[in-house]
């Protein structure tokens, strides 16, 4: 009985001790401490892409609505355009016959002159053969000259009513044109929306599967849900850190920084080594390869590993790789080539699609506290001990 409760009370303490190694508490971004944890990480992750799909429907519904709206509306430009040519002709034809009109008013004004001059008016009037032959006459004169004005006045109604039509049609016109830019510009906004949503599915996708992996490894080790993933996994440990490469020039150090390239971090969470492209990257300690990350736009090739130093779990990176020689769920030590040094081919500058990364380089990123995948890695980095300052060359691991 005594050696039972004497084996509990080891159990307990040894616990503990693994818990403060751990560094509960340490951080604001807490991580998973145990398997059922990691599967509840992956629950939520799972739940998040989900979302994320249906926004992605829903803004490409809306850039297909705006779509044929712009097609509608430039197909009634295309139609406003055409009103307005036919009724600038309008126009031209109704100020020829008004020019016609005129001519023919200047005729008749210069007919009455002759006809008062000659007495040839005095003398249609008075060769009238009676009152009602008089009256008919003087009707018919009127009648012409009524006719005449109201035409003009007809024509030059008509003219005016082209023209008010013709600057409405031009407010139209420009109207229309507001529309589509628009709807151009939330064209513009909702395909940088649903760009910005498909990389973060592309992002969410990559944590969902590293997740698996990840939960895959710690079951393959015999963990159980409830058990402590630092207790139950069997990394051999480590004495201490060796260097990734055998020579390097430090270009980048941990911490604030000005960002060299558009969407790189001013805080950097790691060191750079400057080394050329397809130098082999060692492990720096001895541990399990537990998440990889191909091609991402920043980081381009990366390889997390877990190791334990000292008795205490951490997790170091290797970004910007050439190659990746290893596979998730690896056994790796000291002597084990993790991949090969990138940086500079894989450049988006270069034609690459490392839009992080200015030239040839290893990034090393460490973080301490616990067994962590590429979601909450760096919310837990630390500066890597046991290198020279800036621009300072080492030539020994």
């Amino acid at each position: 009985m005594k050696k039972r409760i004497v084996n509990k009370v080891i159990i307990a303490i040894m616990t503990l001790l693994f818990i403060i190694a751990l560094g509960v508490g340490t951080s604001d971004a807490k991580s998973a401490q145990t398997l059922g944890e990691l599967k509840d990480e992956l629950k939520e992750l799972q739940n998040k892409k989900a979302a994320q799909d249906n926004k992605k429907k829903q803004t490409e519904s809306e850039i297909a609505a705006n779509k044929r709206k712009v097609i509608t509306t430039s197909n009634e430009l295309e139609e406003t355009k055409k009103e307005i040519e036919d009724v600038k002709k309008e126009i031209e034809e109704t100020n020829l016959k008004i020019d016609d009109l005129k001519e023919d008013s200047e005729s008749i004004l210069r007919l009455y002159q002759q006809l008062e001059s000659e007495n040839v008016y005095m003398a249609y009037i008075t060769g009238a053969s009676s009152m009602t032959d008089l009256i008919m006459r003087m009707d018919a004169i009127k009648e012409l000259t009524d006719y005449n004005d109201a035409k003009i006045n007809e024509m030059e109604q008509l003219s005016n009513d082209n023209k008010k039509l013709n600057k409405e049609l031009d407010k139209y016109e420009v109207t229309l044109n507001k529309r589509i830019d628009d709807y151009n510009a939330a064209l513009d906004a909702l395909g940088d929306e649903l760009e910005g949503i498909e990389e973060g599915v592309v992002d969410l996708a990559t944590q969902i599967s590293q997740k698996k992996e990840t939960i895959k490894i710690y079951e393959n080790m015999g963990c159980k849900d409830d058990e402590l993933l630092a207790v139950c996994s069997s990394l051999k440990d480590s004495s201490g850190w060796l260097k990734p490469v055998a020579k390097g020039r430090i270009t980048s150090l941990y911490g604030n920084r000005t960002a060299p390239t558009a969407g790189a971090s001013s805080n950097h969470k790691g060191i750079d080594i400057g080394v050329a492209e397809g130098t082999p990257a060692y492990a720096t300690a001895n541990g399990t390869v537990g998440a990889i990350v191909r091609k991402s736009s920043c980081g381009g090739n990366m390889v997390y590993v877990w190791v334990r130093v000292n008795g205490k779990p951490y997790t170091f990176v290797f970004m910007h790789l050439l190659e990746i020689k290893v596979s998730v769920g690896d056994a790796v030590n000291v002597n084990t080539v993790i991949g090969l040094s990138g940086g500079g081919s894989t450049a988006k500058k270069n034609g690459g699609y490392d839009r992080c990364t200015t030239g040839a380089h290893l990034h090393y990123g460490l973080a301490e506290g616990g067994f962590y995948d590429s979601s909450n890695f760096n919310a837990h980095t630390i500066n890597p001990p046991g290198y020279p300052g800036l621009y300072q060359w080492f030539y020994s691991r």
